[in-house]
């Protein structure tokens, strides 16, 4: 096994689009995922890569997964936080270490002062991995509030 990691470029279109499609076809409480989003999550990673990065998973030089890595300020933390929006391992590179040694990695990036993530709580599989990984449940409750796209700011 030979796993590498790389930020993405513009010919994994293809393979990065499939990818996030399988991740949103299995996460039936998330937001409904589609090109349009895709596409700018792409452009914003592209123009602002000191905040968003989409980073390819290769094993033996074939793209195996993929993550959307965020980086943020934390007041409470004093430092850079690195939130793991998105994290995918095809199925069939499922339970090789790839995520583990993804995770590894990171931790191994001295601008940061902690990881985040989130896991639907019906994944029980995901978060006893995350947590075997060293993640724990912080006592805050995530709670989002969608713009109203028709109100104009």
């Amino acid at each position: 096994m030979d796993i590498k990691f790389r930020d993405y470029i513009d010919a994994d279109y293809n393979d990065f689009h499939e990818m996030v499609s399988s991740l949103y076809s299995n996460d039936l409480e998330g937001q409904p995922m589609n090109g349009t989003k895709v596409t700018s999550t792409i452009n914003e990673a592209k123009k602002n890569p000191q905040k968003v990065r989409i980073i390819i998973f290769l094993n033996n030089n074939e793209i195996v997964g993929y993550s959307i890595l965020v980086y943020y300020w934390s007041n409470e933390f004093g430092g850079n936080m690195l939130f793991i929006d998105e994290l995918y391992v095809k199925e069939d590179s499922r339970s090789k270490g790839i995520a583990a040694y993804f995770f590894t990695s990171l931790e191994k990036m001295d601008n940061i002062v902690a990881l985040q993530l989130e896991a639907n709580t019906s994944n029980r599989r995901v978060l006893d991995y995350y947590m075997k990984l060293g993640f724990e449940a912080a006592g805050n409750t995530h709670l989002i509030k969608m713009k109203d796209s028709n109100t104009s700011s």
